[in-house]
C-alpha cells in the first residue's frame, strides 16, 4: 500500500488541488448563476471563507499552469541552442511533448472552468461578483500571455 502512494503521490496531489478548484468554483457559479435579486440587492453574497478559497486557488492554478508553460519553452530554447540551431523559434509540439499529463490536465481545468465563469460574467453582468469579474479577467490575461507565446514560438516547418 505505502509503494502505490510513493509511486503516484504527485498524482494524488494533483487529482486533490484540482478537484478542489473545480469544488470551490462549481459552487461559486451555481451560487451566482442561481442567484435571482431580491429586495436591494445587486449581486449575491458569497461567504469570505468561499471567496478566499476561490481567490486563491485560481490564482494558484493560473500561476502553476503559467510558470510551468514557460520554463518548458525555456528549456525546449535551451536545448535548440545548445544543439546549434541557432533559430529562436520553438516548435509548440516540443513544448507540448515535455509537459507533463498532470500539467496538461491542469491546463485544460484551468481553460475550462474559466471559460464558464467568462460566460456567467458576460451573460449575469451586474448581477456576478468583483469574484466572478476578476476571475474571468484573469483567465482573458492568462490566455492572452498563453496565446502570445503559442504565436511567438510558432516555427514553421520546411
Amino acid at each position: 500500500m505505502t509503494d502505490f502512494f510513493r509511486r503516484h503521490i504527485f498524482n494524488i496531489i494533483a487529482a486533490v488541488f484540482l478537484a478542489l478548484f473545480v469544488f470551490v468554483w462549481t459552487t461559486v457559479l451555481l451560487r451566482v448563476g442561481t442567484w435571482v435579486p431580491t429586495g436591494g440587492a445587486v449581486a449575491p453574497e458569497l461567504n469570505g471563507a468561499l471567496v478566499t478559497a476561490a481567490g486563491v486557488l485560481a490564482t494558484s492554478l493560473s500561476s502553476l499552469t503559467a510558470s510551468a508553460l514557460g520554463f518548458t519553452i525555456a528549456e525546449v530554447k535551451r536545448d535548440n541552442a545548445n544543439t546549434g540551431d541557432g533559430n529562436p523559434l520553438v516548435n509548440p509540439a516540443a513544448v507540448a511533448n515535455r509537459l507533463s499529463g498532470r500539467v496538461i490536465f491542469a491546463i485544460m481545468v484551468y481553460i475550462t472552468m474559466g471559460m464558464l465563469v467568462l460566460i456567467l460574467w458576460l451573460f449575469k453582468g451586474q448581477a456576478s461578483t468583483d469574484l466572478i469579474g476578476a476571475f474571468a479577467l484573469s483567465l482573458l490575461g492568462w490566455l492572452v500571455g498563453a496565446a502570445g507565446v503559442v504565436f511567438q514560438t510558432e516555427k514553421q516547418e520546411p
